[in-house]
């Protein structure tokens, strides 16, 4: 039975402890699945910092980065193809393994969160194993089966505000002039006027806080 797991991670036993921990580098997230080249990790990196200070030099400057290919940089940081060295053999097993697949990580404040398909309990069980022995430092931040995730599509909309947001805009109420009102969305809905105004409220402050507003956090809600 696959599994996923969401395991936190020093940097200082993975990859850019430097640049997390001692510089001004807050946030370095991959952009696509990361690749397996030989013995060398080859991620694209989106990589943003706390003001405008370049992020080339810190990474210049980090033991396990070998290799730095600008994709799209910017002043506050960029994208990058970053040729990494991982800190610590034992973690390497997280991308060579066939039956463990990385599906997304973060890294700020001098730790990465990894979020990882096992496809059998084993596989997942033999990893952890393998860290314990080596005395690696890690955290299991949660363990689900992926038929309970939720779709990370809907930005934490419940069933009703996600229905009435995109009936909304299928119906033209937020097209300029509006094709529809509240009242003509209430019929549709068979509910008040004032449930409506509501559910649209409460719909487009979650839509806002989770798309716009809140940053990514090392505690994953995978």
């Amino acid at each position: 039975m696959s599994t996923i797991i969401t395991l936190r991670v020093p940097a200082s036993a993975f990859a850019l402890d430097d640049v997390l921990s001692r510089n001004p580098i807050v946030e370095a997230q991959p952009v696509r699945s990361v690749q397996l080249d030989g013995a060398t990790l080859s991620p694209l990196l989106w990589l943003r910092s706390d003001d405008s200070t370049p992020v080339e030099p810190p990474l210049r400057d980090d033991p396990s980065v070998s290799e730095i290919s600008p994709v799209a940089p910017s002043t506050d940081g960029g994208i990058y193809r970053l040729g990494l060295d991982p800190l610590t053999d034992e973690f390497m097993r997280l991308f060579a393994d066939d039956s463990l697949t990385v599906l997304g990580a973060y890294g700020r404040d001098g730790e990465w969160v990894v979020r990882v398909l096992a496809s059998d309990r084993n596989a997942l069980s033999s990893l952890v194993d393998q860290w314990r022995r080596a005395g690696q430092r890690f955290d299991v931040e949660r363990i689900v089966s992926p038929e309970n995730l939720a779709n990370p599509m809907r930005f934490g909309l419940t069933d009703s505000q996600y229905h009435t947001l995109v009936t909304a805009f299928r119906h033209g109420y937020y097209s300029v002039p509006r094709d529809s009102n509240i009242t003509e969305l209430s019929n549709i809905f068979g509910i008040s006027h004032q449930a409506t105004s509501q559910r649209l409220r409460r719909g487009h402050e979650q839509l806002i806080r989770r798309a716009l507003i809140q940053r990514p956090s090392l505690s994953l809600q995978y």
